[in-house]
């Protein structure tokens, strides 16, 4: 049910729920609740392994993300302690864009499709981890975890060390403390069509009486707010032909003209040119000719 997932934070695990659910037995009954009787119910030990083999009350950070998105410091966390009941409600909502938005520029429309190639981020949140991890990188000298340096367009420095890893959590904080340095450097662009996920937990603390086993236990139900969501849509606020009409109503109204005004405008211009012109010409054919009379 479990697997390793690998985030900015380091490996995670993380509930398959796909690989769950082709495993499972026929009789197993799978549907989206709202209620925390149909919630997704889970038991988390959050115990640590010191060095020395004894066992202390530790934590743990939850996180509840679609699973088309990467983790990434952007998402909040839930810090799950020890002998502790969390209940976590997932708000949600979709935005959806129209066609007129689709065909406009990538700088004019303020998000992506699948078709913009220059786009390296395949999600507003993945933009947002490359540009925080270029400053931690810049700064620590070394490459955290398992990242590429050419993925992340940074020098090839060897991997940190464990004493370095300090260095880096260090200055994920300080980065994500004050992220608007990033976003006026570079702006990172969210889907054109996509869902936005928001958690919230409400937490109970359960008696302490409890046995060894259940000492560093920590229960966590996560079920859907409510049956519906809210979708929004992005549209064009003005399209070419509605900025015509309402041109061309405005000057209608303020100057009682129309298109054939427009038309008729320009054609007084031009006769007013070509007789200008001409005018000119019979000037200049009379001089020439009293010049050559005169010899």
């Amino acid at each position: 049910m479990f697997r390793h997932v690998f985030t900015i934070m380091g490996y995670c695990c993380q509930f398959d729920v796909k690989y769950f659910s082709k495993y499972a037995e026929e009789n197993t009954s799978f549907r989206t609740g709202i209620e925390i009787s149909e919630a997704l119910d889970i038991i988390i030990n959050s115990q640590k392994i010191t060095y020395n083999g004894s066992i202390v009350d530790s934590f743990v950070f939850l996180y509840v993300f679609d699973e088309e998105d990467n983790l990434t410091l952007l998402n909040r966390p839930i810090t799950l302690t020890p002998l502790t009941y969390f209940d976590v409600t997932v708000d949600s909502w979709a935005i959806d864009s129209s066609s007129d938005v689709k065909t406009l520029s990538l700088n004019n429309r303020k998000c992506f499709l699948p078709s913009d190639t220059n786009i390296k981020a395949d999600s507003y949140q993945g933009c947002m981890t490359v540009l925080m991890m270029r400053k931690v990188i810049e700064h620590c000298r070394c490459m955290p975890f398992n990242y590429d340096p050419n993925e992340l367009d940074v020098e090839n420095f060897s991997k940190c060390t464990w004493e370095r890893l300090k260095c880096i959590y260090q200055q994920l904080d300080r980065v994500q403390s004050d992220v608007r340095d990033i976003i006026v450097e570079q702006e990172c662009y969210q889907r054109c069509d996509y869902v936005q996920y928001d958690t919230e937990a409400e937490y109970v603390k359960v008696d302490r009486m409890v046995d060894k086993k259940t000492k560093g236990n920590t229960r966590v139900t996560i079920h859907f707010a409510d049956n519906t969501c809210l979708k929004y849509r992005r549209e064009v606020l003005y399209t070419w032909d509605q900025m015509l009409a309402n041109l061309g109503g405005i000057f209608g109204l303020c100057l009682g003209g129309s298109i054939i005004s427009i038309i008729e405008l320009i054609w007084f211009l031009f006769r007013s040119l070509f007789t200008f012109f001409g005018f000119q010409k019979s000037v200049s054919n009379i001089k020439n000719e009293s010049v050559q009379s005169a010899n």
